[in-house]
C-alpha cells in the first residue's frame, strides 16, 4: 500500500507540452502611419507645367550655349542657331583660358570669392550669437539695422562707397573688393544666422556652464559644433553671390590683371580682338556658369536644410 508520503514524492505525469505563446504586436508608432496625400486640384497642374517650362528654358539656354562654344566663328555666323556643331572642338576652351586670360579671371574670382566668404561668414557669427542669445536694451534695435542692410538698394550705395574706397586707398584692389563683398553679404548671413540659432536649446548652454566651461569655450565648444547646417547655407549662398557679383567690381576694378571672371568675361565681348570671336566669347561663357551650376546642384541640400532649419523659430 502506497502511503501518501511515497505520492507527494512521485514526480507529477508529464501533460501535452504547452505551445509558445504568439507575440504580441507592438503597438503602432504615432506618426508611422503614411501620410495622406493631398487630392489633386487643377491648379497644381498648372503649377507644374509652369516649373517644366522654367527648367526646359534654363537648360534649353546651358545647351546653346555649349553647342555655340563648340562652333567655329563662321560655322556660328552661316549656320541657324540651334544647329548641331559639326564637331567637339575643345580648343575653344583652351584658347578661352590662355589667349583670352579667362584662366587669370578665374583664379581673381576663386581668390575674392573664398576670401570675402570666409570674412563674411566668421563676422557673421560673432554679430548672431549676442543677438540670438543675449538680451540687452538695444538688441532688437541693432538687429533692424541689420534687417533693415538687406533693404538699401545697391545702386545707392555706388558713390559713397567708391568715395570711401577712394579715400582708403582700395579702388583697384583685391583686397578692397574682397571686404566690399564680405559686408555686402553680412545681413542675410547675421539673419539666417540668428534664426538658426535660436532653434538650439538653452540647455546645452546650461549644462556646459554647470561643468564650469565660460562663455568662449560654451560657444566653440558645443554652440558652433551644432551651427553647422547654418554656416554651411551661409557660406555657399554668400559663394555663389560673390562669384557671380558684376557691378560692385565695375565699380572698383580697372586693371585686367585684377578683374574676377564676370567683369573679364565682359571685358572679353568688349575688345576689338575678341568682340567677334563667338566659340571663344561662349566657351568663356561656359566656364563661369559650369561651376555654379554644379555647386549648388551638389550643395542644394544642405542649403535649404540650413535655411528650413532657421525658419523654424525666430
Amino acid at each position: 500500500m502506497t502511503s501518501s508520503t511515497d505520492l507527494a514524492a512521485q514526480p507529477a505525469p508529464a501533460g501535452p507540452v504547452d505551445a509558445p505563446s504568439p507575440p504580441v504586436p507592438a503597438p503602432p508608432r504615432r506618426g508611422a502611419s503614411p501620410r495622406p496625400r493631398a487630392p489633386f486640384r487643377p491648379h497644381h497642374l498648372f503649377f507644374y507645367l509652369l516649373l517644366g517650362v522654367v527648367a526646359l528654358s534654363s537648360v534649353s539656354a546651358y545647351a546653346w550655349v555649349f553647342n555655340v562654344s563648340m562652333k567655329t566663328n563662321a560655322e556660328f555666323i552661316s549656320s541657324p542657331p540651334w544647329q548641331v556643331a559639326d564637331g567637339w572642338r575643345w580648343e575653344n576652351y583652351a584658347n578661352a583660358w590662355d589667349r583670352a586670360n579667362i584662366g587669370l579671371f578665374f583664379g581673381n574670382s576663386v581668390v575674392v570669392s573664398v576670401a570675402s566668404t570666409a570674412i563674411g561668414v566668421v563676422l557673421a557669427v560673432f554679430a548672431a550669437y549676442p543677438l540670438a542669445r543675449i538680451t540687452f536694451r538695444f538688441s532688437g534695435l541693432v538687429l533692424g539695422a541689420f534687417l533693415l542692410g538687406l533693404m538699401i538698394p545697391w545702386m545707392v550705395t555706388f558713390a559713397p562707397l567708391y568715395l570711401i574706397m577712394q579715400d582708403l586707398g582700395l579702388l583697384d584692389s583685391r583686397i578692397g573688393l574682397v571686404l566690399v563683398y564680405a559686408t555686402y553679404n553680412l545681413p542675410f548671413n547675421v539673419f539666417v544666422l540668428v534664426g538658426f540659432m535660436k532653434t538650439l536649446p538653452y540647455e546645452l548652454e546650461e549644462a556646459a556652464a554647470m561643468d564650469g566651461a565660460g562663455p568662449t569655450r560654451t560657444f566653440l565648444s558645443v554652440i558652433l559644433p551644432l551651427m553647422g547646417p547654418g554656416l554651411a547655407s551661409v557660406a555657399i549662398i554668400s559663394f555663389l553671390q560673390n562669384w557671380n557679383e558684376f557691378f560692385y567690381a565695375l565699380l572698383l576694378i580697372h586693371t585686367p590683371e585684377k578683374m574676377p571672371l564676370p567683369l573679364g568675361l565682359f571685358q572679353l565681348g568688349q575688345a576689338a580682338d575678341y568682340g567677334t570671336n563667338w566659340a571663344t566669347l561662349f566657351a568663356g561663357m561656359m566656364i563661369t556658369v559650369t561651376p555654379v551650376l554644379l555647386g549648388f546642384a551638389l550643395l542644394q541640400k544642405h542649403i535649404t536644410k540650413g535655411l528650413t532649419a532657421g525658419a523654424l523659430k525666430g
